[in-house]
């Protein structure tokens, strides 16, 4: 019992830990003519099967919501961190869609604004992840 409850504890730190990082490294400084700052929060994280989805809650990008996936905590939110950064620099909004076990590894599909599904697959979740996004 004590074991679930630290590790319930744990999950709650790297939530918080999460927001702090994202709010801080996403969000962009207001000029005299631009339009309101888009930004992103940490919204929440929930273990999948191959790792964890870090979703960030954002405004001002196209979706509300951006996913990303990874093995590790820290590689899901790095992941869902890297599609927002995407976005308020201009380029395509995406989510992590949906991820599936392969022979070997894993696929994962994003699900995109403008371009529409994109696929990538590897070894492990953050590999695919990464192979996703690169395809961009």
């Amino acid at each position: 019992m004590r074991e679930s409850i630290s590790k319930i504890g744990l999950a709650k730190g790297a939530m918080v830990v999460i927001g702090a990082f994202t709010v801080a490294s996403l969000a962009m400084p207001a000029t005299a003519n631009a339009a309101p700052a888009a930004g992103c929060s940490a919204f929440m994280n929930s273990p999948v099967t191959g790792g964890y989805k870090a979703t960030l809650a954002c405004n001002g990008i196209g979706l509300s919501f951006v996913d990303g996936l990874g093995t590790t905590l820290t590689d899901a939110s790095k992941e869902a961190r890297a599609l927002a950064q995407i976005a308020l620099g201009g380029g395509d909004t995406c989510s992590a869609f949906m991820h599936a076990t392969t022979p070997g590894g894993y696929k994962v599909t994003l699900t995109c604004v403008d371009t529409g599904l994109v696929s990538g697959v590897g070894t492990t979740l953050t590999d695919a992840s990464r192979a996703a996004r690169a395809s961009l």
